[in-house]
């Protein structure tokens, strides 16, 4: 990117957009700054910890770091990381910095802005609107539009739905109505929204391999991959080849999460060719 296309984020944003912290730079056009909300629960966030040289800044990337109700959100440069409000406080490593760097090379000469609002543990009634995460989201978003524009949405989420019946059963009508909201919420009624599947590992290990807890996995692995079929503009993310991190097989590991986010990046430059 040439020196005149980028300036320093700080100043172009003193009047009442986002502030930055640091050496942070961003395009001066918007249509050159590209948003991705990343929502879900720990397979977004991450379920791995990090290694030496994770905290590195990734070149052309910058992540929005959370701020309170009333506060002002910051740039700051896109780097592990990226969801630090797991519950259980510990630093994650998640796909969201391997997609923006596959988008990149797919898309020279732009700046990839991160918005990442995922929340371990979290049902998708925990997640859709009215909930305190949802609210974060969109308002964190909105406030990353005053700079950039908005490109798409990535989900990964399910576990915590296949927990008992009535939520797998309402799981496919609250991701719809979830999608629905995010885009009218948001402004973008085409806005793409790319989910990811369950892990094929999920439900293998000791904690939720029982016959009916494996049933409504399944279940809701096939409410994610026929969400393309059914509703625009939205996109599937396969987990084939993917290993877990640990003995209970819920989460990705490291290289799993490396791949996935890949795996969002083709699946979004496939959308954006096939519209």
């Amino acid at each position: 990117m040439r020196a005149k296309e980028v300036f320093v984020v700080a100043a172009i944003l003193a009047t009442g957009a986002l502030r930055a912290e640091g050496p942070v730079n961003i395009p001066s056009s918007k249509k050159n700054f590209h948003l991705f909300l990343l929502m879900g629960q720990s397979n977004m966030s991450g379920g791995v910890g990090i290694a030496a040289g994770d905290t590195q800044p990734v070149p052309h990337v910058l992540k929005m770091r959370f701020a309170r109700e009333g506060e002002e959100p910051k740039w700051v440069p896109g780097a592990h990381p990226l969801h630090p409000r797991r519950p259980n406080k510990k630093a994650r490593f998640g796909p969201g910095l391997s997609f923006a760097e596959a988008y990149l090379a797919d898309n020279p000469g732009v700046v990839v802005g991160l918005v990442p609002m995922a929340w371990g543990g979290r049902s998708i009634e925990q997640l859709g609107k009215g909930s305190g995460i949802y609210s974060d989201a969109i308002r964190h978003a909105k406030a990353g539009m005053q700079a950039g524009t908005l490109k798409g949405v990535l989900w990964h989420q399910g576990e915590s739905d296949t927990v008992e019946q009535t939520r797998t059963d309402a799981y496919e009508k609250r991701l719809h109505r979830l999608i629905e909201d995010v885009r009218k919420d948001l402004g973008s009624p085409q806005l793409p929204f790319i989910v990811g599947n369950l892990a094929e590992f999920y439900g293998t290990g000791k904690d939720h391999k029982a016959p009916d807890r494996v049933a409504r996995i399944i279940k809701i692995k096939e409410i994610l991959r026929s969400l393309p079929e059914k509703v625009p503009h939205a996109g599937f993310v396969e987990s084939t080849g993917c290993s877990p991190a640990a003995r209970a097989k819920v989460h990705f590991d490291r290289k799993s999460c490396l791949l996935m986010g890949k795996r969002y990046a083709k699946v979004y430059g496939d959308m954006s060719a096939n519209p």
